[in-house]
């Protein structure tokens, strides 16, 4: 709003005369009291281009937040009892000598549920980096390369719910491998596997073509 010339009172929009002490109000008054056509419609593009961000954000965060499994994770077989993790225990990798079976690496489903995340090589020695297996707290089997290609590391734990990078920061849900701190891209990365005749089997052709991502 605009002041009268005369007394500096605060003039109504649309007002021709002062309220205070009645001075005719001048056409330039009247104009400072109307916002530009060109203002408003800044104004617009810039709150409609604020609300599009917001959704498309939004948007992201509700499908991050509900989806349940890693696409490789959600095709995978799942044990018939839910593993129990407590929040605060801390589930170190155990390493463990896995043998090779009709060209699958063989893990016995026993040993993972006794030691609930095991690390494992190429027992021919021609893949170089290890593999990780664990079960995700509804039962589902992961098997995965066990790498964080941020920060090179090779090993990882459990804790609560989420999967931790042993030397960074960096953790993932265990089930949708959602980053919790960073490192989106640098989840374990999950290798499918089956069940047969009560052991893991991955397929050592599917592995040993397996590429790091960065």
């Amino acid at each position: 709003m605009s002041a009268c010339h005369r007394c500096g009172a605060q003039l109504v929009v649309g007002s021709k005369f002062c309220s205070q002490c009645g001075a005719t109000v001048s056409g330039t008054e009247m104009k400072a009291t109307q916002p530009s056509s060109k203002t408003s419609l800044i104004k617009w593009i810039v709150g409609g281009a604020l609300v599009i961000a917001f959704v498309a954000l939004f948007s992201t965060y509700l499908r991050v937040l509900l989806r349940e499994y890693h696409p490789v994770i959600e095709e995978q077989p799942e044990i018939v009892v839910p593993i129990q993790y407590g929040l605060e225990t801390k589930t170190p990798s155990t390493t463990i000598t896995v043998k090779v079976v009709e060209n699958s690496i063989v893990i016995p489903v026993e040993v993972l549920k006794q030691y609930r995340l095991v690390r494992f090589t190429d027992p021919e020695g021609i893949l170089t980096t290890p593999m990780i297996a664990y079960f995700t707290p509804e039962g589902k089997i992961v098997t995965a390369m066990s790498l964080s290609e941020n920060c090179r590391s090779t090993d990882f734990y459990l804790q609560g719910h989420n999967i931790h990078c042993a030397s960074c920061p960096s953790y993932w849900n265990m089930s949708s491998l959602e980053a919790y701190a960073c490192c989106q891209r640098y989840y374990p990365d999950p290798i499918p596997s089956t069940i047969v005749e009560n052991t893991i089997r991955i397929d050592l052709t599917v592995v040993r073509k397996w590429h790091p991502r960065s």
